[in-house]
């Protein structure tokens, strides 16, 4: 059977991926953008909202075959 990669965010399934790399490679995509959306958000100081950063988990999982069910 072929193991994949799945990620949790805040509890939620939010990506599956065929390996490991790939989830590193969009958690490393995700951060940058979140540092990049705090940059622009910064700049005017205008904003109070609390930051919130849920957590991921990134773990392998192995598929079964359809005939086994859930």
């Amino acid at each position: 059977m072929e193991e994949k990669w799945i990620v949790y965010r805040g509890g939620a399934t939010c990506g599956v991926f065929d390996n490991r790399k790939e989830a590193i490679k969009w958690l490393k995509a995700m951060l940058k953008q979140t540092l990049k959306d705090f940059d622009k958000q910064d700049k005017t100081n205008e904003y109070n909202y609390q930051i919130l950063l849920h957590e991921i988990v990134i773990e392998p999982i192995k598929q079964r075959d359809s005939s086994l069910g859930l």
